[in-house]
């Protein structure tokens, strides 16, 4: 048991770790980039195209004008793909891109352990208020999915994606956090203490991208399923569950709140007592092949979206220069 569950642990956080690598490569790229384009007349960095990986609002809008005019983003052509290939994972592996790529996730994941090494345990909050504070992210991402595809028509959409704004909002999001204000600082500070005390309390309570991943994931075919007769009701997997899911009440777990994480399966004692998979026999799931999917997709997406010219947008270092002058930043 033990050996597996070190095997376990360590496949999941390893994809995390790499993500993690690749995003804090990536962090440093543009920042490189933007600051020798506002101190040098020669631009010899590029600019890594992952950036917009971090602008879910613009990819929304994105994928409205595409749906309303057919046009594939091309200011922010990776943050659409990106955006694509998130929600085809969550339809078919369930949120497994909260718990196996975010980096919010990984991060969230991590302060939550160092709480529980500081008390020894996470702090919960009541059940009543849990509910109701759970809202809270399926109302931001109602607020934003009704603003933009029905208080925009494809053509506004269109105009926005090309608007000054959204051609430098990548640049306005570093500039947040090179500039950030008192009232910024505190915010992302007590965001910070209340992931510690309360775990998982940005991904439950407040990210609307993890709200939206949820009712996709609904569609997945694959759920962790319980075997009733071979389960001897111990709690742990209700227990391990960072999402307080009662795993052990359940046959099929079909919240929008679970991740794929296989906490729960890696604490059952009872072999497959607990598996991740579809209706009917139809496929299970194990960590290795779910990791392999999600890899798989990931990757594949990118390089065929670089192969049909759908990667990189056509703003010149000198029209970031204009832009930058324009805006004021």
């Amino acid at each position: 048991m033990q050996t597996k569950l070190k095997r376990l642990l360590t496949l999941r956080h390893a994809v995390q770790g790499v993500f993690v690598l690749i995003t804090m490569y990536i962090g440093l790229s543009f920042f490189l980039f933007i600051n020798q384009l506002t101190t040098s007349a020669t631009v010899t960095l590029s600019r890594p195209a992952g950036v917009e990986g971090f602008l879910p609002l613009s990819a929304l809008v994105g994928f409205r004008a595409w749906l309303g005019t057919g046009s594939f983003d091309p200011v922010h052509p990776a943050g659409l793909v990106i955006f694509l290939l998130i929600l085809l994972i969550s339809l078919i592996f369930k949120r497994a891109f909260c718990s196996w790529i975010c980096p919010v996730g990984t991060l969230s994941e991590g302060l939550a352990k160092l709480g529980r090494m500081i008390w020894g345990h996470n702090f919960k909050v009541p059940s009543w208020l849990d509910r109701i504070l759970r809202s809270l992210k399926y109302l931001i991402i109602a607020f934003f999915l009704f603003g933009i595809f029905f208080g925009m028509s494809g053509s506004d959409a269109a105009a926005f994606v090309q608007s000054p704004y959204n051609q430098l909002t990548d640049v306005l999001m570093l500039r947040f956090f090179e500039r950030m204000s008192i009232v910024g600082f505190a915010v992302l500070l007590l965001l910070t203490v209340l992931s510690v005390l309360y775990e998982n309390f940005w991904c439950r309570y407040l990210c609307p991208y993890g709200a939206l991943l949820g009712v996709v994931s609904y569609l997945s075919p694959f759920k962790i399923t319980r075997n009733e007769s071979a389960c001897i009701h111990c709690g742990k997997c209700t227990k391990s569950c960072p999402n307080r899911i009662k795993v052990e009440e359940s046959k099929r777990i079909f919240s929008p709140e679970c991740t794929g994480c296989f906490n729960c399966i890696q604490q059952c004692p009872v072999k497959d007592t607990l598996t991740l998979q579809a209706p009917k026999g139809l496929g299970k799931l194990n960590d290795p092949s779910l990791a392999i999917g999600i890899i798989v997709i990931w990757f594949a997406g990118i390089i065929i979206a670089k192969l049909s010219g759908h990667w990189l947008n056509q703003i010149t270092p000198e029209a970031y220069r204009q832009l930058m002058l324009f805006m004021g930043v």
